[in-house]
C-alpha cells in the first residue's frame, strides 16, 4: 500500500475492470464458437430459393 487508502481503493477498482473486460471477451468467444456449432448442427439453416421453406441437413449415424 504505498499510494495509501486511496490507492488501494483505485487498484481494486482498476483490477475489477480489468477481469471483467478480459472475462467479458472470453465469455463472448466461448459463446460465438458454441452459437456456431448450434447452428450448424442443429437449428434449420437451409433455405429453398423457390418457396422460402427451411429446413436441416439430415444426420446419419
Amino acid at each position: 500500500m504505498v499510494a495509501g487508502p486511496v490507492g488501494s481503493i483505485f487498484g481494486g477498482l482498476a483490477g475489477a475492470l480489468m477481469g471483467a473486460l478480459f472475462g467479458g471477451a472470453a465469455g463472448c468467444a466461448a459463446g460465438s464458437a458454441v452459437g456456431e456449432q448450434i447452428d450448424n448442427h442443429v437449428l434449420d439453416n437451409y433455405d429453398c430459393m423457390a418457396c422460402g421453406h427451411t429446413f436441416g441437413k439430415q444426420h446419419t449415424s
